[in-house]
């Protein structure tokens, strides 16, 4: 989500910049006399636009922009004071709501809510579709249909595909028939009655092969023909499989990204073991496979009649299921980049229904892996509250993924989220790429002999302790990562560092910025010119053991064989 700062001096721009903690905000100073222009440049650039300023300055500036709920961006203010966060437009549609509740959750900031069934706690569709990312039809009938929810204390809901659904909140009842129903859940086109409206879940699979080479509009045309004859919106869509031997085909990657899907590659025995009738296509003679459309949709779930085949294109859907009961998945998001995490978090993303976690790792993830999920994201240093969020929301029968920067068993949240759902809802970890790993990557290979992990933080155990594994870590004499070097006490923390791993022979530590994200850097500093300088909790301080050797600009550890010995003996003579 993209969300521009708008603020219009010293305090507020101050302000602004503890509000902006995520890769994709910006803080915008507006120079006096420019508030329209800088607007206008930022109405269809950003996702949400903050204003750090009055209520009237928001308004007067917004009101000549506004045109669609479904498109505008979110408006919202925060006063200068940081006492107040108020969402202003967009707030359902837009998911101004709930920026706002995270704004508020970062400043300590009051959130005043305006609309009436956010006051009143109940979830309208319209918020319940911005959540989900699900597409709402028959928008006329929401003032209709929110006063029910109001006056009533809940709605009445039906759909067509009860197994693809996650659980409701706890204010929409089930209806006897569609025609009894104020909300239509479904993936097909319906005819609505002038008092419902239809929420469109993305619970569609479309398996697809193609030739070589086919471009993006002729894979387009057919898919919407193929959705066209089954009755299905193209909202519904959730993703796009296929098999290994389209993996690198342009056009469906480019066909899933312009849908804001993910594009899945299935696994060739997966497809083997499938049982199913399914229609002959080339994919049997050149591939060795039963098809390539119908059986990549029927891997995901229950295959919705024969494909479609036009233009070298095939076409094929099926209905996903709902995984079932609540559980929590504590998911190791590796040191940033997407493309670290592995391919069991990328099936617990793929199945969660909500995502919670400190706001940085979400922003780190592709936008498509968590479109049609509950997202919730929380600041540095809320960790008890997001972990207590996250089994909350599994109790309710939800599917979650609590987000862990790095491995969650490595300085990471794994044993607070184990404790706390301990005898409340089944818990796991699926782990993940650490910094040190990233670092080590970028430096060459110091780690072969072995590898000392610590955290420099202190919060949570005392100086004391922190200081006798730094000495233990010395006299290892291997490699050592040093995470966390929080701002308490800095400098005298890395005065520890010099002083104990320089007592013990090491030489130069390498200090690695953002490890596998983009925009990585490693300087190199002899030991002894080790300072705050450059020092954060994004930064990770690596200091290489007595076996590493400088080969050229890696770093790389001599493990004993032959040509390693070999080597030495020719760089020494």
């Amino acid at each position: 989500m993209t969300t521009a700062f708008f603020c219009f001096s010293d305090p507020g721009e101050a302000l602004a910049g503890r509000l902006a903690d995520g890769p994709d905000e910006r803080v915008v100073r507006v120079a006096p006399g420019t508030l329209s222009e800088t607007l206008t440049r930022w109405w269809t650039g950003a996702d949400a636009l903050v204003f750090v300023s009055s209520l009237g300055v928001a308004v007067r500036a917004a009101a000549p922009h506004l045109r669609d709920k479904e498109t505008d961006p979110a408006v919202l203010v925060v006063t200068e004071d940081g006492s107040t966060v108020i969402p202003v437009t967009g707030a359902h549609l837009g998911g101004g709501r709930d920026c706002a509740g995270q704004l508020a959750g970062r400043i300590g900031a009051t959130l005043l809510l305006t609309t009436s069934s956010d006051r009143a706690g109940l979830t309208a569709p319209d918020l319940l579709a911005s959540r989900r990312g699900w597409k709402i039809l028959g928008k006329a009938a929401l003032p209709t249909v929110n006063r029910a929810l109001l006056e009533e204390g809940g709605l009445s809901w039906w759909t067509d595909v009860p197994a693809s659904l996650p659980p409701l909140p706890e204010e929409y009842r089930p209806a006897p028939s569609s025609g009894e129903a104020s909300v239509i859940l479904s993936p097909y086109g319906r005819d609505l009655a002038p008092r419902q409206v239809q929420l469109v879940p993305r619970c569609v699979a479309a398996g697809m092969g193609c030739r070589r080479g086919t471009d993006t509009d002729t894979l387009r045309r057919v898919l919407f023909r193929a959705l066209e004859s089954e009755g299905l919106l193209a909202e519904s869509l959730a993703e796009i499989r296929t098999v290994e031997e389209k993996r690198d085909e342009p056009g469906l990657a480019a066909l899933a990204g312009d849908l804001g899907i993910p594009l899945v590659i299935v696994d060739r025995e997966e497809i083997l073991s499938l049982d199913g009738d399914f229609t002959p296509s080339a994919a049997s003679r050149h591939l060795g496979l039963p098809g390539v459309a119908e059986p990549c949709a029927a891997s995901a779930g229950y295959l919705l009649g024969r494909r479609t085949a036009s233009d070298g294109v095939t076409a094929a859907f099926s209905l996903l299921p709902h995984p079932g009961g609540g559980k929590l998945t504590v998911l190791g998001t590796g040191p940033g980049d997407g493309k670290y995490l592995t391919l069991e978090g990328r099936q617990a993303l793929r199945e969660a229904d909500a995502v919670v976690g400190y706001r940085l790792y979400a922003d780190l993830l592709p936008p498509a892996w968590l479109r049609g999920k509950t997202v919730e994201t929380y600041s540095m240093g809320e960790e008890e509250k997001r972990v207590e969020r996250a089994v909350s929301l599994a109790e309710e029968g939800n599917r979650v993924v609590l987000l862990s920067g790095g491995d969650p068993v490595l300085f990471g949240l794994a044993a607070l989220a184990l404790r706390t759902a301990r005898g409340r809802v089944p818990a796991s970890v699926v782990p993940g790429v650490t910094a040190a790993q990233a670092a080590g990557l970028m430096t060459g290979a110091p780690y072969v002999n072995g590898l000392v992990l610590l955290s420099l933080s202190d919060y949570l155990q005392p100086w004391e302790n922190v200081r006798q594994a730094l000495e233990g870590a010395a006299r290892s004499g291997l490699t050592a990562a040093l995470y966390n070097p929080v701002k308490r006490d800095l400098e005298e923390k890395l005065a520890a560092v010099r002083e104990i791993f320089g007592a013990a022979g090491y030489g130069e530590v390498h200090l690695v910025r953002d490890a596998g994200r983009p925009g990585a850097s490693v300087r190199r500093l002899p030991l002894e010119k080790l300072s705050a300088d450059g020092v954060d909790m994004r930064t990770l301080l690596l200091l290489p053991g007595s076996s590493v050797e400088r080969v050229g600009n890696l770093l790389l550890d001599r493990r004993g064989y032959r040509a390693e010995r070999a080597g030495k003996r020719g760089a020494d003579s």
